[in-house]
């Protein structure tokens, strides 16, 4: 069910409920209502259901009409208790008054239908004690929920209250620091604001001169590229010529000295002939050998010359450019030079030879030197030419190196301004920045100041509603009394009690829902505490930015209220401008109205008491502005209040930096345990200090960046989560609203037992009350603003009214009353619908302030109950939060501590895995020194493994104690072999074998104690045991193992020093292999931080890259637009001059017009003497006419007189009628010319407006010059500052490249090392591996030993035994043969001497057996370590191999990408110098197109002008050739001529305001006008016309006048024809030449567009900013730099402009009371 539905079923189960009333009796009929209403209130109750109730889904215009629905309700059901307890007292005084039969008869009837209606109800009873013995357990279930509920709820609001004081405390203290802050920031912020004004300009300009800087780049690399290979195009070249050169100077020397030789035997001969021919030719011939000789010798020196120019040449060709140029040059002259040496020698041997062949007659050798001459020309000629290509081509490199420079200049220039967009775009981002923090600190500040107010006005609420809820308990109590029985009652309070259950139940939820939330937010909030509070070290640097953002933040507040106040200035502005209209009119009135005066002055006497009015509304509007004020203070207070809270955080802050300290120094415990590594980690830091020195810069930028973005981030979010927190209040004031007449009765009942509960449910209905009165006041605001217009505009027009009413009744009563009286009427009439609109108004202000009173005590109440419950619910978060951080820095503190523990069990992991090594090694000894000597090992049972230390003394003691018993052994050894009596011997060794079984079981005991520290000992302790049976026999051999043990012992000696010294070093380079891998990870972790920070500055440098890329565009744009400009100007400039020619030309003809003027002016003036003369003289001649008739009479002479006299009057008459048309011409002429005079002043006129605004248009580009030349200054400052910084940058990454380089070297000094450390230790473990082998081959030698010295001792035993039956028998023998003895003897000794024989020999084959096998060990030792060698071997040649692979492939991929970038490098150069060659070519025929089309446009106009001047000229003529006759008709068409020649300059008018890109095609229109013009003449000049009398005829005839009068007809209807072709002609061409203008703008556009959509990222970007921004002064200044990107039309633009100014104007309008009601109002 909807709750439309409900509605629906609650008003139709009230009519249902009226009806049934109807038809019951009297009395009944309130009971029947109650419960009608009381079954609705359970519907609606429970229809919601559980959870949310489906009325906080409506919108608010439902819930207030379903709340008024309500009360109708209880209206109705309280009329009609009055209505029933008056039918009550009526029935009790009928009773006392009327019978009783009536009244039985109805009470009978009644009883009939009540007893129906009983039955009913006990059935309904029945149903509903079952519901209610359901509900009821529930119910109990739920309080036993509410009342642990409100158990915690009581205590968390107890301390929440003490949290709130302490907050309180700290707030006041903290608002008192942030005032004084605040007057020292705003001085600063001022200066930054402009300062950052001056920035953005720059950066604007910065961004052009990087675009700028982009194409030259790309410029100067094509050409780099072309004239490298242009430059070695000419290196070939200067190659070729110079090897040409060589082989032709070696031609001319062969031939030089072949032509010597030739020579000088031809002389000789010649010399001899001339002897003997002629003497006197000796002089001759000696003089010709003495000059071949000097062309030899010159020849020789140009040969020498010539090498060493070969050489220079050479040298030259590596030199740069500008010694190529010197030395080309003087190699020029000096080749010009020889070369014509060498024609004057040439031309001298020719003469010579001439002469000689002359006198020889050789003519062969003639034609020889000549061919020779003529290729020594052509060669010196093409020499010339080579020259001359070399001279253009070093001119050509010297102007495209200078180009060159000053691109380079350029592209300085254009990074410098890329520096500072970067800047303003760091600028714009604080900006951001500030403003979202501004938004947030309106938003806290509205939210204090609606708590405040809440708090003052819940105190007057509880007392009001203490009241009204007595009044309606009395009222319930006595309706419950007079209607209700008793078990109505009870059903009543069930039901009741269920819908209060019920509701608690639901707002239970709804609470825990809140609290869910509050703590997800506190969450939250947690987390990104914990996350400022970790970056609170970071932040201590970036505290003077954030105070710079305060400073933004506050200058922004106060340019908003600034802007606020100029709007309202501007309200009030144009009420005045109304009102002085109004007055305008009004005195026009009077002007007109002269008699009205007095009334007017009545009227102004109304208008200053309705000022007065507004005055009182303006002192009203004060009032409110100094309550504005008050709550302005209350906020800052709030504002104290927070500072506390911050002061608080502060705190939390320092306890945090204090177990920050705990920890710190829990973790220099930590360093004491790994002391060893923090030596060498010390080291790395003091060389990495420098390298974070050198880092922390560029990272302190990037977290600048990193941070402004998460703070953004946050403060977006912290916006949605204050919209959200806002429709969270929202939905629940729309709850309180449904619930407030509901639960009305029920919170009597929750606030006797509950005060906690009451304030909560008083707040949610003061929250109600708030809500409904800030609506209506809105809603009352507007209707008063509304009603005052309309009230003014009634008193207008009742004014009015009254002042036409007036002056009616003063037309009427004219006649009984005089004026005075009338105004005195009207004044009264006035004063009294003055009285009667004051005392209407005074009455208005009453009802409004009684409203605004309530207004107000609602909005207070309001207010207090969110402050309450945002103080609530801030200092619930606030709790949660020191809470949470408690816990996370126990948590911190736990994970320390574990990680403490951890390095502890660590650290003893360790030493326990270092015990065991020691007990292996130990254990190895042992093994060892068990089979080497075996009583070490039964001494070593006996001790202790704990301490293993102790244990290693013990075994050298051990050592020494063998020795000790082996020397003891020897000597008992030396007696045993001294005694001959063997069984003494035997038995001492028993003794000792019992001992040493008695000391093995001993020590068994204890081994089998110590199986549980060590499983290997008792594995050793059972061989040990087997091994111990076997030394009893081993016992026996050790007579001849004396010798063997001697020298194994001493071997045993030196490999346990070697092994002591092993072990030594065992630990020492463990020891260093641990520092070795704590420096390794500590360089890894190093080499990782800075590849890290490498990656991220190579992005910011990508970033930075795409900045200058997008800057370049911009730079473009502007550049584009100041030429734009610049061509505007220019056009603009030759319009001037035109104009002023024009101007100059026009005041030409205006003072030719006014001389003519005079001229005609002073002829008037004499015309007009002649005139009056002439009637003088002819009132004398009619004087003397008429005595002449009289005289006639007399006689006839007088007659002739007469007629003579007559025949003068005629001519007189005539030439007075001629004058009389002549005269009329002339003031035609004259008014024609004062119209045309009239036309040229008014074009005049217009020109010079014009040119003010063409002079006001310089004036403003003068400016925008001027503005841009400052720019373009400022601009070329900041980018010197920013090649500044960019080199300081340079050097510093330069020396953070070194120091990287220089961790690199040390990391591979380390990584060398630990190589190093890592083959020593594969080496002493292979040594090591190598001694346990050897050791192991011991103990088998060994063990062999002993077997073959236990089968020695079976076999000596045997031989003992067969010799002690042979000494036997040797006894009986000897007693039987005593004479035998001696032989016995010599046998004994022989044999004696054979065992000992044999004794050496088994010691010699031991020794050999025992050095073979010393000889195999080793052998075998060294194949393991040839083995081991070849395996490194193998590896290094197969790293090796795959190395050199992998090099060759990066070498053949490298060299691949290298020949593709080339050839991509060499496309790109052609296309773009095709595109260049191309737009070159377009824009020059754009520029001669334009320049063509503006001279044809000033040649058509020219001839236009001529053609007009032809016309009129000829109408002049037209107009001077007619008589006076057609005076009439002349004037006609002067005046319609007239009208059609204005039209014309209008026309020219307004084709020079079109302005730039006009093109005229009137050319058509002005030929086909004037080929009309002859046809109105062929007209004017028909056979008709011809008929016309002389111009000196008086009188016309009728005839005449009427052809006259159709010529004329005619006339005017063909001028009107030739009129309307001619403007319809001219609409054609306007229409044309606007299409045509827009045609040719768009291409315009099209093309523009071509060259700035090359940036797509830059207008991507720029599209999606305009796109996502909210509407505003951001949203406008993104619109020029689309409008320069993609050439948008004018209407493109328009509404580009509207949608970026829509919002803001939507929100402007709403001034007046509005703007006062911020968002705390909860409305907008």
């Amino acid at each position: 069910m909807t709750e439309a539905e409900v509605v629906r079923g609650g008003c139709s189960g009230a009519d249902s409920g009226c009806g049934a009333a109807a038809a019951i009796s009297p009395p009944l009929q309130p009971a029947m209502e109650v419960q009608d209403a009381g079954q609705e209130m359970v519907a609606s109750s429970v229809t919601p259901g559980s959870g949310k109730s489906k009325l906080d889904t409506l919108p608010k215009e439902d819930l207030i009409k379903f709340a008024k629905k309500q009360v109708m309700l209880i209206q109705k059901v309280k009329s009609r208790c009055t209505e029933l307890e008056k039918e009550i007292e009526e029935l009790r005084s009928k009773a006392a008054t009327g019978g009783a039969d009536d009244i039985i008869q109805a009470l009978t009837e009644r009883l009939d239908v009540v007893l129906l209606e009983k039955a009913e109800s006990q059935q309904q009873c029945v149903a509903l004690k079952k519901e209610n013995t359901q509900r009821k357990q529930e119910a109990e279930a739920a309080v036993a929920k509410t009342e642990e509920l409100q158990k915690q709820l009581e205590q968390s609001s107890i301390d929440s209250l003490k949290e709130i004081k302490a907050l309180k405390s700290e707030l006041a203290n903290a608002q008192c620091k942030h005032n004084e802050d605040l007057t020292k920031l705003k001085m600063e912020l001022e200066e930054q604001v402009k300062k950052q004004m001056g920035l953005v300009e720059q950066i604007e300009r910065h961004s052009d001169s990087q675009k700028e800087v982009k194409r030259l780049q790309d410029n100067v690399q094509r050409m780099k590229s072309t004239y490298e290979e242009q430059i070695l195009c000419l290196s070939k070249q200067l190659e070729a010529v110079n090897e040409d050169k060589n082989r032709e100077v070696t031609n001319l020397q062969e031939t030089i000295k072949s032509n010597s030789q030739c020579y000088h035997n031809e002389i000789k001969n010649l010399n001899e002939e001339l002897k003997k021919l002629k003497i006197a030719h000796q002089e001759e011939v000696s003089e010709l050998v003495h000059q071949i000789e000097i062309s030899s010798k010159e020849n020789e020196e140009k040969q020498n010359q010539i090498n060493q120019l070969q050489h220079s040449m050479a040298e030259e060709s590596l030199m740069k450019e500008k010694n190529v140029k010197d030395e080309m040059c003087a190699c020029t002259d000096q080749r010009e030079y020889d070369l014509e040496q060498l024609r004057e020698v040439l031309n001298k041997n020719v003469e010579n030879k001439m002469d000689v062949v002359d006198i020889q007659e050789e003519p062969c050798v003639e034609v020889k030197m000549e061919e020779k001459i003529r290729h020594l020309e052509h060669s010196l000629e093409d020499l010339q030419s080579q020259h001359s290509i070399l001279k253009d081509e070093l001119t050509y490199m010297s102007n495209v190196k200078l180009k060159l420079e000053e691109e380079i200049h350029r592209i300085k220039d254009e990074y410098f301004h890329e520096r500072e967009d970067l800047d303003f775009k760091i600028n714009e981002l604080q900006l951001t920045k500030e403003d979202y923090c501004c938004v947030i600190e309106k938003l806290k500040l509205e939210l204090q100041a609606a708590r405040q107010h809440c708090e003052t006005t819940i105190k007057e609420h509880k007392l009001e509603t203490q009241t009204l809820k007595e009044q309606h308990k009395r009222e319930i109590s006595e309706l419950n009394e007079t209607l209700l029985s008793g078990s109505e009652k009870e059903k009543m309070g069930l039901i009741f009690e269920m819908q209060e259950l019920r509701e608690q139940l639901e707002k239970l939820t709804q609470e825990k829902e809140e609290a869910v939330s509050n703590y997800n937010s506190l969450r939250e909030t947690m987390e990104t505490l914990q996350t400022e509070l970790g970056e609170s070290a970071g932040k201590i640097s970036q505290e003077f930015e954030s105070m710079r953002q305060q400073q933004a933040s506050d200058v922004s507040e106060l340019q908003q209220k600034l802007r606020a106040a100029f709007n309202e200035k501007d309200v009030l502005l144009e009420t005045v401008n109304r009102l002085q209209e109004e007055t305008e009119k009004l005195s026009s009135n009077q002007l007109e109205i002269e008699e009205l005066k007095c009334k007017i002055v009545s009227l102004q006497e109304e208008n200053n008491t309705i000022t007065s009015f507004i005055n009182q509304k303006e002192t009203a509007v004060k009032e409110l502005e100094e309550k504005i004020i008050a709550l302005t203070d209350q906020n800052k207070s709030i504002l104290n209040e927070v500072k506390c809270l911050g002061e608080e955080r502060e705190t939390l802050q320092e306890r945090y930096k204090q177990e920050q300290e705990k920890v710190q120094e829990l973790q220099q415990e930590v360093d004491v345990a790994n002391h060893y590594n923090s030596d060498l980690k010390e080291k790395v830091e003091q060389l990495m200090g420098k390298l974070n020195e050198a880092l922390t810069r560029k990272s302190e930028n990037a977290q600048m960046l990193e941070q402004l973005e998460n703070q953004i981030e946050s403060l977006v979010c912290e916006r949605e989560n204050l919209s959200s927190e806002a429709c969270t209040l929202r939905e629940e004031n729309r709850k309180i609203i449904q619930e407030k007449d509901k639960l009305s009765e029920e919170l009597e009942k929750i606030t006797s037992e509950k005060d906690g509960w009451q304030v909560l449910k008083e707040q949610s209905e003061n929250l109600e009350k708030n809500l409904q009165m800030m609506t209506a006041e809105k809603d009352h605001i507007s209707t008063l603003l509304e009603s005052e217009q309309a009230h003014r505009s009634l008193v207008r027009t009742q004014l009015y009214h009254l002042v036409e009413q007036v002056g009616s009744s003063v037309s009427d009563s004219n006649e009984e009353y005089d004026s005075l009286n009338l105004l005195q009427i009207a004044n009264e009439c006035l004063a009294k619908m003055k009285e009667e609109q004051c005392l209407a108004l005074q009455n208005e202000e009453k009802v409004l302030h009684l409203q605004r009173e309530v207004e107000r005590l609602e909005e207070e109440n309001a207010a207090q109950y969110t402050e309450h419950r945002s103080l609530i619910q801030d200092f619930e978060k606030e709790r949660d939060l020191l809470r949470e951080e408690l816990e996370g820095v126990l948590s911190e503190k736990e994970a320390l501590q574990h990680d403490i523990q951890e390095l502890k069990n660590a650290s003893e992991k360790t030493r326990i895995e270092n015990q065991d090594l020691l007990a292996n090694i130990e254990e190895i000894t042992q093994k060892l020194a068990f089979y080497e000597s075996q009583i070490q090992e039964q001494q070593k049972g006996s001790e202790k493994q704990d301490d293993l230390n102790f244990i290693l003394e013990q075994k050298e003691t051990e050592l020494r104690n063998v020795k000790d018993e082996l020397s003891s052994l020897k000597n008992l050894m030396e007696t045993l072999t001294e005694k001959t009596d063997q069984q003494s011997s035997v038995a001492e060794l028993q003794e000792k074998i019992g001992r040493l079984e008695k000391e093995s079981a001993e020590k068994g005991e204890k081994l089998n104690k110590i199986k549980v520290v060590a499983v290997k000992a008792k594995k050793e302790l059972d061989t040990s045991r087997k091994e111990m049976q076997t030394l009893r026999e081993e016992l026996e051999l050790v007579r001849s193992e004396k010798d063997q043990l001697s020298a194994s012992m001493k071997d045993v000696i030196q490999g346990a020093e070697s092994y002591k010294n092993l072990l030594m070093e065992y630990d020492k380079q463990g020891e260093q292999l641990d520092s070795e891998k704590g420096r390794a990870n500590n360089l890894e972790r190093q080499i990782d931080d800075l590849t890290r920070q490498l990656q991220v500055s190579s992005q910011k440098h990508d970033q930075l890259h795409s900045a200058n890329e997008d800057l370049l565009a911009r730079v473009e744009t502007l550049q584009h637009n100041a030429k734009l400009l610049e061509a505007q100007i220019l056009e603009i400039q030759r319009a001037k001059a035109k104009v002023d020619k024009e101007l100059e030309a026009e005041k030409l003809l205006k003072e030719q017009k006014t001389k003519e003027h005079s001229g005609a002016l002073q002829e008037m003036e004499e015309l007009q003497m002649q005139l009056q003369k002439e009637k003088k003289h002819l009132q004398k001649t009619m004087q003397e006419l008429e005595l002449a008739r009289k005289d006639a009479q007399k006689s006839t002479l007088m007659d002739m007189e007469i007629a003579d006299y007559e025949r003068l009057v005629k001519e007189l008459n005539q030439k007075i009628s001629d004058k009389d048309s002549r005269i009329e011409d002339l003031e035609q002429e004259t008014g024609i010319q004062k119209q045309k005079q009239e036309t040229l002043q008014e074009e005049i006129k217009s020109l010079q407006s014009t040119m003010q605004q063409d002079e006001e248009r310089n004036a403003k580009i003068k400016q925008l010059l001027v503005k841009t030349k400052k720019e373009l200054a400022d601009s070329k400052q900041a980018e010197n500052d920013h090649l500044m910084l960019q080199a300081s940058l340079k050097g510093e990454l330069e020396a953070s490249q070194q120091q990287v380089e220089a961790y690199k070297i040390q990391v591979a000094v380390l990584t060398s090392e630990k190589h190093k450390v890592q083959e020593h230790l594969r080496t002493s473990s292979e040594q090591h591996q190598r001694t346990l082998s050897a050791y192991q081959q011991k103990i088998a030698t060994l063990q062999e030993e002993c077997r073959a010295a236990q089968a020695e001792q079976a076999s000596v035993t045997s031989e003992f035994e067969s010799y002690k039956v042979r000494v036997h028998n040797v006894l009986k023998q000897q007693k039987n043969k005593s004479a035998s003895q001696t032989e016995s003897e010599g046998a004994k000794q022989e044999r004696e001497q054979l065992e000992m024989v044999i004794d050496q020999l088994k010691v010699k084959l031991q020794d050999a057996q025992h050095n073979s096998q010393m000889n195999a060990s080793e052998l075998q030792a060294l194949q393991s370590e040839h083995d081991t060698l070849l395996e490194r071997h193998n590896k290094m040649l197969q790293e090796t191999v795959a190395k050199e692979a992998e090099l060759r492939e990066k070498l053949c991929t490298i060299q691949s990408d290298n020949m593709v970038m080339k050839t991509e490098h060499a496309q790109t150069l052609s296309q773009l110098t095709a595109q260049n060659e191309a737009l070159r070519n377009n824009f020059r025929d754009q520029v001669r197109n334009l320049q063509e089309e503006h001279r044809k446009t000033v040649e058509t106009l020219q001839q236009q002008l001529s053609r007009v001047e032809a016309q009129l000229f000829q109408l002049k003529s037209e107009t001077s050739t007619r008589g006076p006759a057609v005076s009439n008709p002349a004037t006609k068409n002067l005046r319609e001529r007239r009208n059609t020649d204005l039209p014309v300059l209008d026309v020219h008018s307004v084709a020079r305001e079109e302005g730039e890109g006009m093109e005229t095609t009137d050319t058509e229109s002005v030929s086909s006008a004037s080929t009309y013009v002859p046809s109105l003449e062929q007209l004017l000049n028909s056979p008709e016309a011809k008929l016309e009398p002389p111009p000196w005829q008086t009188e016309l005839t009728k005839d005449e006048l009427i052809q006259k009068l159709n010529t004329t007809a005619k006339s005017a209807d063909h001028l009107n024809e030739l009129l309307r072709e001619s403007e319809a002609t001219n609409a054609i061409l306007m229409e044309q030449i606007k299409l045509l203008k827009n045609e040719i703008r768009r291409l315009e556009r099209n093309q523009e567009r071509e060259k700035s959509v090359a940036n797509l990222e830059y207008l991507k970007n720029v599209l999606l900013q305009f796109i996502f921004l909210k509407s505003g002064s951001e949203k406008e200044r993104l619109l020029p730099v689309i409008d320069t990107m993609l050439q948008l039309s004018p209407e493109e633009k328009g509404k580009l402009v509207a949608i970026a100014q829509g919002e803001e104007e939507s929100t402007s309008r709403p001034s007046g009371w509005a703007s006062y009601l911020h968002s705390w109002s909860g409305l907008r």
